[in-house]
């Protein structure tokens, strides 16, 4: 895009929006006008956030991790970016955590209000008064409106903090990219550095999603499932040791996706190199009528990452179906239990 046209951008609306405005995406009704009285074309695009911006993130980035590479000198280690990344977003990613801790918090009160609310219209209700469930019912609203205010800004709080982390990891190997000896550069494949920057650092978008789950999910686990003893007994504990036998499995599967993930990274990354090559020795092949043997070799190549793909998509869909299934088989085999323990 010319100078020009980039001096016509907005800014975006997000940059300065009020806080109300930010939860709940008002700031967005202006692009939605625009879009329903015309189609929306590159001139309506806006600028970047500032701190989304690649040389922001890469310098923040690339000074923490110069200081990270003295400290492991000193102490004779490797340089980690794990710690290089948490001091830059560390803050950031703890304050999403406790919103989310807040939230499912929220999301755990919200049905005991609604036990409450049914045992008033009970027979043989005696101790919940007409004002009792008139607070109950307000609870239930206004736990259904924080959970609305603060969901969806968490998901895409989370989003782009992952995009901020692979933005930053972009900046920071472009960077090294370019100041790569003849030495380095004859040990790093092209293959490998595409391979990084398309594939590799998108690890970042999905892992932070689920971060605070590692942390928040069994927490939850035990005061809901001291919540469910309160109310059914001893067959909560049921539903529970389903829910837990389900737990090995899946960090079985999610070890093999991690090897599988490792093949398919290697197969394309050889895959990258081979059409580098081609391409850049397509003369010599042209010339000699090369063309047939190469496409074979290329086609075999990309087949081998294909299968390594497949494989690592039926494993990720398992893990997807524990999801779903889990919840379900725990909560049927709760009831069950609950039937029968009270038929005896």
């Amino acid at each position: 895009m010319d100078s020009t046209s980039k001096k016509t951008r907005q800014k975006n609306p997000r940059e300065n929006a009020f806080p109300l405005s930010s939860l709940t995406f008002a700031y967005l009704i202006p692009t939605f006008i625009k879009g329903f009285k015309k189609d929306l074309t590159e001139a309506d695009l806006t600028e970047t956030l500032s701190e989304h911006k690649s040389k922001y993130l890469g310098d923040q980035l690339e000074k923490v991790w110069i200081v990270e590479q003295e400290r492991a000198k000193r102490k004779g280690g490797t340089p980690s970016l794990r710690r290089a990344l948490f001091k830059v977003f560390g803050l950031e990613f703890l304050l999403y955590g406790v919103v989310l801790a807040l939230s499912e918090t929220v999301r755990i009160l919200q049905p005991i209000m609604i036990g409450k609310l049914i045992d008033f219209y009970s027979p043989s209700n005696t101790e919940i008064t007409k004002d009792d469930a008139f607070i109950y019912a307000a609870g239930v609203v206004f736990c259904s409106l924080i959970t609305v205010l603060v969901v969806h800004p968490y998901m895409l709080g989370v989003c782009h903090l992952g995009m901020k982390l692979r933005v930053a990891c972009c900046s920071l190997i472009f960077r090294k990219s370019l100041r790569l000896s003849n030495t380095a550069l004859g040990q790093t494949t092209v293959g490998q550095v595409v391979n990084l920057m398309s594939n590799d650092v998108n690890r970042f978008d999905v892992s932070l999603i689920f971060g605070h789950q590692l942390w928040v999910g069994p927490l939850e686990t035990l005061v809901v499932s001291y919540l469910l003893y309160r109310v059914i007994e001893e067959a909560a504990f049921i539903g529970i040791i389903f829910l837990l036998i389900f737990i090995p499995m899946q960090m079985y599967v999610g070890k093999k996706i991690s090897v599988v993930r490792l093949k398919t990274a290697l197969r394309t990354d050889e895959r990258v190199r081979l059409m580098s090559e081609i391409i850049n020795g397509i003369q010599v092949i042209k010339m000699y009528a090369w063309e047939k043997p190469f496409a074979i070799i290329v086609g075999m190549t990309r087949r081998y990452e294909i299968k390594m793909l497949r494989m690592a998509g039926f494993m990720r869909g398992i893990v997807l179906s524990f999801i779903i299934f889990n919840t379900r088989v725990s909560i049927f085999a709760s009831i069950i239990a609950y039937v029968l323990l009270e038929i005896e």
